[in-house]
């Protein structure tokens, strides 16, 4: 099998799996928890994506901090998107702002959940990372704010 059906077909099911937690979730009410326990598992992760030097770059040069956690972003980003449908603007040193156009996610989830006859509308995927994102961020102090377009979202992180 070649690497992009691969690649296709483990997205298609990791969307599906999350499409269908949230499904459960929402039918349970703990929507709320679910993504607390996203938020805590995603602190503990860490040390293997940022790590404690990020902390002491902050503290140090916070600028220089600020731009590799931006380029970090940027980086895990183009796990969904080609680079193409991205668009980083450096507004300054301790302000950057990111757009996704034509959002890969948010199209897959949307033909996967109309497959699948989810009763859920396919921009939770995005509405769930407007919730995380700020959370994640605010522990390298980082406020980021998520604004949901029609087939994709914008990022704006300042440093606090």
């Amino acid at each position: 099998m070649p690497l992009r059906e691969k690649y296709d077909r483990l997205l298609d099911e990791y969307l599906l799996s999350i499409a269908m937690g949230y499904a459960l979730h929402k039918e349970l009410g703990v929507v709320d928890k679910a993504s607390d326990l996203w938020v805590k598992v995603q602190k503990n992760m860490y040390p293997g994506y940022l790590g404690m030097a990020m902390k002491v770059l902050r503290a140090i040069t916070p600028g220089t901090a600020f731009k590799q956690a931006a380029d970090r972003y940027f980086y895990y980003a183009q796990t969904f998107n080609p680079s193409s449908n991205l668009e980083v603007v450096r507004v300054s040193d301790r302000q950057t702002v990111t757009r996704v156009k034509n959002c890969v996610l948010l199209n897959r989830m949307r033909d996967l959940v109309k497959k699948a006859g989810l009763e859920i509308d396919p921009k939770f995927i995005c509405e769930a990372d407007s919730k995380i994102l700020p959370k994640l961020a605010e522990e390298f102090g980082i406020d980021i704010t998520l604004n949901l377009e029609e087939n994709g979202c914008r990022a704006t992180a300042r440093l606090k």
